[in-house]
């Protein structure tokens, strides 16, 4: 070998290992399989369809022991998901009716986890998780030895659990996990959300080489009178601010929750009437769901998503903007309009100090946008226009902008709107506020909506060459696939 040819080894080593370390991280989507009992192929291919537009790479198929449809679930949503180039994998949930028998979840594994669809720790072993079920634990040593009798022990299992009520330092000790999964997606009571029990995971796994996911949500309300929830968490500014804490703070791993768990409205998928019966069932005093989109939450998933795999500042600069997008969301009254229902804030379950929810979720048109340079946005409630200013900018002109503008008693339609230069970008009309609820019971859930700004209007100085930098895994055709099963369905 010669001597240029040994100076170019290294770094050709090293194109070739960058993109893999990028490849290494992945976000997913809790998905519950409870919610699924009337899905069709169809209603799985328009949920997947969506979720690769919005650069998920795979859903955690929550499940718990003995719900009848399963087994069909599993099947369709396997064949959906390998025909559509997309992951799974199982998460056990060990809430509500309680504990997986090992052989029950021997035989699950061992039928899935080779499947091509099943996704795969980048050792190549097949990941699973759960939520809950650190009164198991012990389970799990005999779980993965079997199943991987029964498949190959080169597949499964890389595990993952979710334990995060067991502690950080008691979860830490099993032999059997891989990693580590948390649950604290929320701030307490009116507090900002920090990342302190992210990093507690994190050096609590990192000597051994254990992977961390990190959880991210936009909103929390249940009203769940069979499992006693009822209660609130802060939602109002978290999204934007967990993605940027995601993207500081670099886990392996990130997990949305959730794709669909709307009885605790953290749903960012689309509202499926024969997927809510959820709220019938489990005894809520009124339907808090239906009319009530979270599709605009996942307008920015493509670009928050690719920062966060991007990985160093630089990298990140170098994430385009495929398209500019602008979105808000808000409850639709105000915290005294109505009765509360008995509705706190904070959990006593969670042996939380409890607020009014009024006290922890604010009267506020939220607001945020991804521009490539500055916009003015106005916001217009009831036809009056009102005074709004971004709160928080980024650096350097391109990226999220956010900001809020108090309700002030104002009822009626909500509009928002961004212009550049005194030129239309963009315009959100949202659902009226009203002073008056059905049943005099307060939604806290949240309406969310979103519009894509005109190609025509970019800012000044933007780069229009589509040869640089690092592009968005974004199809528009996509996204366009999965709103036309949405309409067929």
């Amino acid at each position: 070998m010669s001597t240029t040819q040994l100076w170019v080894l290294p770094i050709l080593v090293s194109l070739f290992t960058i993109p893999q370390c990028i490849q290494a991280k992945a976000v997913f989507a809790h998905f519950m399989v409870a919610n699924t009992a009337n899905y069709t192929t169809a209603d799985w291919a328009s949920d997947i369809t969506l979720a690769k537009a919005s650069s998920i790479d795979a859903f955690a198929l929550n499940s718990g022991y003995g719900e009848n449809h399963t087994e069909r679930a599993f099947k369709d949503a396997f064949a959906v998901a390998k025909e559509l180039d997309f992951k799974l994998f199982v998460s056990f949930d060990y809430s509500g009716d309680g504990h997986w028998p090992k052989d029950q979840a021997v035989k699950l594994l061992s039928n899935y986890t080779g499947h091509d669809a099943y996704y795969r720790h980048e050792d190549g072993r097949a990941l699973v998780s759960t939520f809950e079920g650190f009164q198991a634990a012990g389970d799990w040593a005999d779980i993965k030895q079997k199943v991987g009798k029964n498949v190959g022990n080169d597949t499964c299992c890389y595990f993952i659990p979710e334990w995060a009520s067991a502690g950080v330092a008691k979860a830490s000790m099993i032999a059997a996990t891989d990693g580590l999964m948390g649950w604290h997606a929320w701030p307490y009571g009116n507090m900002e959300m920090n990342t302190t029990e992210d990093k507690q995971f994190m050096d609590a796994l990192k000597g051994d080489g254990k992977s961390y996911i990190m959880p991210v949500s936009p909103w929390f309300y249940t009203n769940l009178r069979q499992f006693n929830k009822n209660w609130v968490w802060q939602g109002d500014e978290v999204w934007a601010q967990r993605w940027q804490q995601v993207i500081e703070v670099q886990p392996e791993y990130v997990e949305i929750l959730t794709w669909n768990d709307y009885g605790e409205s953290h749903y960012i998928g689309p509202v499926r009437e024969k997927a809510i019966g959820v709220l019938e069932s489990a005894g809520a005093p009124f339907d808090y769901v239906s009319g009530m989109p979270h599709d605009g939450w996942r307008a920015m998933l493509p670009y928050w998503i690719s920062q966060y795999k991007a990985g160093d500042t630089t990298s990140r600069e170098g994430v385009k903007i495929e398209d500019e997008v602008l979105s808000a969301w808000y409850r639709v009254s105000a915290a005294s309009a109505c009765g509360d229902g008995k509705t706190m804030g904070n959990s006593k379950s969670q042996s939380q100090n409890l607020l009014k929810p009024g006290e922890v979720l604010q009267d506020k048109v939220f607001y945020s946008a991804l521009l490539e340079g500055s916009a003015d946005v106005k916001v217009s409630i009831g036809g009056e226009n009102r005074t709004a200013e971004w709160t928080d900018v980024p650096e350097g002109g391109k990226g999220v902008y956010t900001g809020s503008i108090p309700f002030d008693k104002h009822t009626g339609d909500v509009v928002v709107t961004l212009t550049r230069d005194g030129d239309f970008l963009a315009q959100m009309k949202g659902k009226d506020i009203v002073d008056s609820c059905p049943g005099n019971l307060t939604n806290w859930n949240a309406w969310v909506g979103n519009a894509t700004a005109v190609k025509t209007n970019r800012a000044a100085g933007a780069d229009g060459d589509d040869s640089a930098g690092v592009s968005l895994p974004r199809s528009l055709w996509l996204l366009g696939l999965g709103m036309a099963f949405s309409l067929l369905i």
